[in-house]
C-alpha cells in the first residue's frame, strides 16, 4: 500500500506541474543608444562618444554584444566587444563607445548598431557629421610686418569659413611652445562679435589687444577661432600659423659700366652668313649683328639672400640703330643679360651700351 501511495503522490505532483505555468526566461531589453547633448547633428571632427545603455533582470544570463559604427551605405569603421554580467553589474548599465575623429568635407550620415551573436539588437541610431563649424583658410600677408610703421604689410587678414552663423566669434592667438609648435601661452583673446555663415575675416595688428595693446615680438604665432552656432554648438578651428616677420625684403639698385661685362655667349647665325661681334669701343660696349644672335652677361657679386628683381641697360641714343624689336634685357637670380637677336636678312644692328643696371632685393631686419 505504501508503494502505491508514493506512486500516486508523484503522479499528482506531475499533473499539478503541468497545470502550473513555468516562469518566463529573463531577456535583455533593446539597448538604448544616445549621442552627446541629445542631438544627432555634429560638426567635424566628431569622435562621439555614443552612450549605449543595457537593461536586464538580475537572473538574466551574461552575454557579449558587439557595438558597430558604419557610414550609411559604407563599411564598418569601428567595432567594440562589450561583456554584460548581470551577476556583477547593476541595470541599467551604460557603456561609452567612441571612435577615431570623423572629419568630412560635405555632410555624411553614420549609424551605431548593436549586435549579439550576429543578430541585430533593436534599431540602429543615425547621426550626421557636417564640415567643421569654423575653418581658417588663410592669412594675407604672411609673414607680416607690424614693426615697420609705414602702412605696408603692418597687419594680416585672417580668412575663415563658418558653416552656420556664429555669436559670439572668439579669436585666440597663442605663442609657439618650446618646440616651435602650437600651442604655447595665450597672447590675445578677442571677441569679434557675431558673424554670418560663409567667408569672414579678422584683421590682426600683431598686438596683444585690438587697439592699444603691446606689440608682440617677432616670431611664429598660432590663431584659433571659436564659433558658436544658433543651437549653442561650439566649434574651434585647427590652429593656423602666422608670422610676425623677423626680416623683410628691401630693394636697392646697382650700376656698372657696360664694358665691365662678365662673359658673352657664342655668336649664333640666324641666316646664312649671319653673325655678331662684341667689342669695347670708346669706353662703351658695342654689339654689331647682322642675321645673328648674341648675349652679354654681367655678374653682380650678390649675397646668398640677395636676388635680382629687374635688369636694364642704358644705350647711347645717338646711334639710333638698336630698336627694341631686336633686343631685350633679362636676369636670373644673380646674373643679368643683354641679348641682340637681329633676324632680318640684309639689315644690321648696332647697339652701343653705356651702363648696365639692376634693382636687387635683400633681407633687412625688421
Amino acid at each position: 500500500m505504501r508503494t502505491r501511495s508514493l506512486v500516486a503522490a508523484t503522479a499528482i505532483a506531475m499533473a499539478l506541474g503541468l497545470l502550473t505555468p513555468l516562469p518566463a526566461s529573463a531577456v535583455y531589453e533593446d539597448p538604448l543608444i544616445e549621442f552627446p547633448g541629445g542631438t544627432s547633428v555634429f560638426y567635424s571632427p566628431f569622435s562621439g562618444p555614443a552612450t549605449v545603455t543595457f537593461a536586464f533582470d538580475a537572473d538574466t544570463n551574461d552575454a557579449t554584444f558587439e557595438l558597430r559604427l558604419r557610414r550609411v551605405g559604407g563599411a564598418v569603421i569601428r567595432t567594440r566587444q562589450v561583456f554584460i554580467d548581470p551577476d556583477t553589474m547593476t541595470s541599467p548599465h551604460p557603456v561609452s563607445f567612441s571612435w577615431p575623429a570623423l572629419s568630412v568635407g560635405s555632410a555624411k550620415t553614420y549609424q551605431v548598431a548593436i549586435y549579439r551573436g550576429g543578430n541585430l539588437q533593436g534599431s540602429p541610431e543615425s547621426f550626421q557629421v557636417l564640415p567643421p563649424l569654423v575653418s581658417i583658410t588663410g592669412a594675407t600677408p604672411n609673414p607680416f610686418l607690424p614693426w615697420i610703421d609705414d602702412d605696408v604689410k603692418d597687419e594680416t587678414r585672417i580668412s575663415y569659413t563658418l558653416q552656420a552663423p556664429s555669436a559670439p566669434t572668439i579669436v585666440r592667438v597663442y605663442g609657439a611652445d618650446a618646440r616651435g609648435k602650437c600651442c604655447g601661452s595665450l597672447v590675445l583673446e578677442q571677441d569679434d562679435g557675431p558673424h554670418p555663415a560663409g567667408v569672414n575675416h579678422y584683421e590682426w595688428n600683431g598686438r596683444t589687444q585690438e587697439s592699444g595693446g603691446s606689440l608682440l615680438p617677432k616670431g611664429d604665432y598660432f590663431v584659433k577661432i571659436r564659433a558658436e552656432d544658433p543651437s549653442a554648438v561650439v566649434g574651434v578651428s585647427k590652429p593656423f600659423k602666422v608670422t610676425i616677420a623677423r626680416t623683410y625684403r628691401a630693394v636697392k639698385t646697382k650700376t656698372k659700366p657696360a664694358r665691365d661685362y662678365h662673359h658673352r655667349s657664342a655668336s649664333t647665325p640666324i641666316v646664312i652668313g649671319g653673325g655678331c661681334f662684341v667689342m669695347v669701343e670708346a669706353g662703351d660696349l658695342r654689339i654689331l649683328c647682322q642675321g645673328g644672335r648674341v648675349s652679354v652677361y654681367w655678374r653682380w657679386g650678390l649675397g646668398p639672400s640677395q636676388r635680382i628683381e629687374r635688369a636694364s641697360v642704358v644705350l647711347d641714343t645717338q646711334e639710333g640703330s638698336c630698336p627694341k624689336s631686336i633686343r631685350r634685357s633679362g636676369h636670373t637670380k644673380h646674373e643679368s643679360s643683354f641679348t641682340v637677336h637681329e633676324d632680318l636678312a640684309g639689315a644690321s644692328a648696332d647697339c652701343r651700351i653705356v651702363t648696365a643696371k639692376i634693382t636687387y632685393s635683400y633681407l633687412q631686419a625688421s
